[in-house]
């Protein structure tokens, strides 16, 4: 990998390895402050290489950054060039707050607390691109799903890109519609970049410049909770808007993330409109979010989503005082073939499909399902042939012939 002088020696002093042990590398702050302190010498970061940086360093002056911290940092430069040989070979970059391509808007809003480092996949140019955020639980309905995937389709054709965090369920759908009208997908992951970017999910979608995947971590790093809640800030700060379009109240990375930005006001926030009095949108408006009119996503405005004010008067014709009641007839998506019981349509079989999905995040066989479900195995199965045949459970495959559900073909149009 062809790195810039200024940029390996911010690699070697900000980059967090396998194996460190001990060493700390420089927080966001902290490379603020020395890097700050180095341009003021006139030294560039290069200059390290150059002779002892004992000498350099020798007027260097901070509590946590001290000379016994950084000599070490940049001594790994064996390591890292091993593991830049082998990123590049897997197609993956890195960028520094010093690079022509890290993204400004993230830099403009956060200031010393943007990452020094980025490590990414696909075409790296798609970061400066018009974007929205699109955010929302692993575990939406159906209604939302389709709302989201809508809500890329529409900002796809309007020449937004889409910015998420790549989870199943609402990410997912919002990234999908945008691929689908030849938007661009921009994909904050908070672990695995090196594993992700070369999936059979992703892979294709990078090559073809559909997507670009950012990672703050190591690109092998494995998953960890506070990487995953420090990735939401990124998502919204690479957007101009953002829609949160379900959330559970006082709880998860969807509710955590959409109240940082109320409280910084990086960008105005949207939530979908939800009937539900206790869901976490009713709550987020509550803290100040705007309300999007219950209507197709196709009708809103990207620049007006940006601009914290929709004008569209179709978009309120006939809506009551209260702003969180629905103003139009929400398009909903088209419904499955039900199952039928003896050439009769069961009124539950929506909710038995939802509990075996849920059940099915642990791989069962039919028997145990029907057993942990209390249902029979003829129903067990019948329901099992449907979630087959709609894409959402794989077929049984091995010795215990478990079943379990279907991964994310995010890039299909079916």
């Amino acid at each position: 990998m062809d790195l810039r002088p200024n940029d390996h020696a911010t690699l070697l002093l900000t980059a967090h390895l396998p194996n460190d042990g001990p060493l700390q590398p420089l927080a966001p702050g902290e490379w603020s402050r020395f890097s700050a302190w180095l341009k003021g010498q006139g030294i560039a970061p290069s200059d390290l290489f150059v002779g002892d940086p004992r000498h350099t360093l020798a007027a260097f002056q901070d509590k946590s950054v001290t000379l016994e911290r950084l000599l070490p940092l940049l001594d790994r430069g064996a390591q890292i060039g091993f593991l830049l040989d082998k990123w590049q070979r897997a197609g993956l970059w890195v960028i520094t707050r010093s690079s022509p391509d890290y993204p400004m808007l993230l830099q403009e809003r956060l200031g010393d607390g943007s990452p020094p480092l980025f490590y990414g996949a696909g075409d790296r140019k798609k970061l400066d691109t018009k974007a929205l955020a699109v955010v929302g639980s692993r575990n939406a309905g159906e209604e939302d799903l389709h709302f989201a995937r809508q809500l890329g389709h529409s900002a796809a054709q309007q020449g937004w890109s889409i910015v998420s965090g790549g989870a199943r369920g609402v990410d997912e759908a919002s990234m999908r519609g945008a691929i689908e009208a030849q938007g661009t997908v921009i994909g904050v992951v908070a672990d695995s970049l090196l594993k992700t970017a070369n999936s059979f999910k992703y892979r294709d979608a990078i090559q073809r410049s559909d997507i670009v995947l950012l990672c703050p971590y190591h690109p092998e790093s494995g998953f960890s909770g506070p990487n995953a809640m420090s990735r939401n800030k990124h998502v919204y700060c690479l957007s101009r808007a953002a829609v949160v379009v379900c959330s559970d109240a006082g709880k998860g990375g969807t509710w955590a993330g959409a109240n940082e930005d109320l409280k910084k006001k990086w960008v105005p926030l949207w939530v979908k409109h939800q009937a539900d009095l206790r869901s976490g949108n009713r709550a987020l408006v509550e803290r100040g979010a705007l309300v999007l009119p219950d209507v197709n996503p196709h009708v809103l405005r990207m620049e007006e989503l940006e601009h914290g004010s929709l004008s569209n008067n179709e978009l309120f014709a006939g809506q009551p005082a209260e702003a969180n009641e629905p103003v139009a007839t929400y398009e909903k998506p088209k419904q499955a073939p039900p199952l039928k019981s003896n050439g009769m349509a069961r009124p539950s079989d929506a909710d038995d499909m939802e509990a075996v999905l849920k059940a099915l995040t642990t791989p069962m066989t039919d028997k145990a399902l029907a057993k942990h479900l209390d249902m029979t195995l003829e129903r067990i199965n019948k329901l099992l042939e449907h979630l087959i045949h709609l894409h959402k459970v794989e077929p049984p495959v091995g010795r215990k012939k478990s079943y379990k559900l279907a991964a994310p073909d995010l890039f299909s149009t079916g």
